[in-house]
């Protein structure tokens, strides 16, 4: 073998981001099947409500971020690792500008 590719195998940087990887992987998975929840839960307020509930539109919101910071990461097209190494994703409305809610809490 290359020594390149022995020292590379020997990187605890590299052992490290694929246990990283393995447990976010695992939280998007997680966090992808919370999504599907509250999908239905939104489904269900619609019918009964005639609009979906703004505080879960927010908190999918936020869900939603979170899902891609951690596709990000473990696709290694970003070095920081998610929540909780960094702050949690502020959710937005649909047009991708902060809630009330969310500007009345900054």
């Amino acid at each position: 073998m290359d020594d390149k590719v022995i020292d590379n195998l020997k990187s605890e940087s590299r052992w490290l981001r694929l246990l990283f990887m393995v447990l976010f992987y695992m939280a998007a998975y997680i966090t992808g099947f919370l999504i599907l929840v509250v999908v239905a839960v939104q489904v269900i307020h619609d019918f009964i409500k005639g609009r979906p509930n703004e505080r879960l539109l927010e908190f999918t919101a936020s869900l939603n971020r979170y899902f891609y910071q951690v596709i990000q990461y473990i696709s290694f097209n970003s070095e920081s690792k998610p929540y909780p190494f960094s702050d949690w994703p502020k959710g937005t409305t649909g047009h991708g500008e902060p809630s009330q809610q969310v500007k009345d809490q900054e």
